[in-house]
Order: C-alpha cells, then structure tokens, then sequence
C-alpha cells in the first residue's frame, strides 16, 4: 500500500521515543507490505465513519484514512492521539472533516 502522514502525524511522532516509537515503526512497515486492510492488526473502522479507520499503539491510537483508487490503494494517516483524549467531540468533528 502507499503511506502518506499528514503534518499532525508527523509532529506527534517526532515528539515520541523508545517502545512507542519502535511500535509505531513497525506498524507503518506493516501497512505497507499489507495487500488489503484486513491483514492490518489492531485496525478497525470506525463506526459512523466511510474511511476512516483506528489502530491501537500502546497508549495511542493512530487515525488513518483509506482510500482505493485505479493507481492503487493508500492509507494516510491523520493523527496520533493518546487515548485518553481520543472520542472527544473535537477530534471527532475534525475525522469526520477528513472523512
């Protein structure tokens, strides 16, 4: 699959280190080996939601969307929030922007 990572992302992770780093290292690799969105671990939809999708890394989740076009298909992930503040009204709002 292609991966893209908006700035949001970017940020988040550059401020990480050690294990959740190393995580979310080998999650990204695993994206991009993976044929179909199936094969992803930890990766659910989102209820309410057409393209946007959740993976669990330790104490945060990574928001991406998927989308399959004629080129093939790409994953982009949006955000990295730590759990606690996931479902919180804002950051819904702004998934279902992206959506």
């Amino acid at each position: 699959m292609i991966v893209e990572y908006s700035k949001s992302f970017q940020k988040s992770v550059d401020k990480l280190s050690g294990k959740t780093l190393d995580t979310i290292i080998k999650v990204i690799l695993e994206i991009k080996s993976a044929e179909y969105i199936e094969e992803i671990n930890d990766c659910k939809k989102l209820t309410g939601f057409d393209n946007v999708y959740r993976i669990r890394i330790g104490d945060y989740r990574a928001f991406f969307t998927f989308h399959v076009s004629i080129e093939g298909k790409m994953v982009k992930f949006e955000y990295l929030i730590a759990r606690g503040q996931v479902y919180n009204k804002k950051n819904i709002s702004v998934l279902r922007k992206k959506d």
